[in-house]
């Protein structure tokens, strides 16, 4: 978890989908991997405070498995 946002993959949902690298290669900042052969993708906590809050990954998620969530109150 980052010090402002907390990036989630939901692990059933992402295994569903067991080729599927959308987040991944949406991701422009690079905080999300998923080796081949592995079941759900993972955060790699120390790149999530580069995360730019694009939302590419949540979007291009073809099972809403992937969650950005802000820490702190704007304002």
């Amino acid at each position: 978890m980052g010090l402002f946002i907390e990036v989630a993959i939901e692990e059933a949902a992402c295994a569903s989908q067991p080729e599927c690298r959308e987040c991944v290669q949406s991701c422009p900042v690079d905080i999300l991997e998923r080796a081949a052969g592995e079941r759900v993708a993972r955060v790699i906590d120390e790149n999530v405070d580069e995360c730019i809050l694009c939302d590419l990954c949540v979007v291009r998620c073809p099972v809403e498995a992937v969650t950005v969530t802000k820490l702190y109150a704007a304002g």
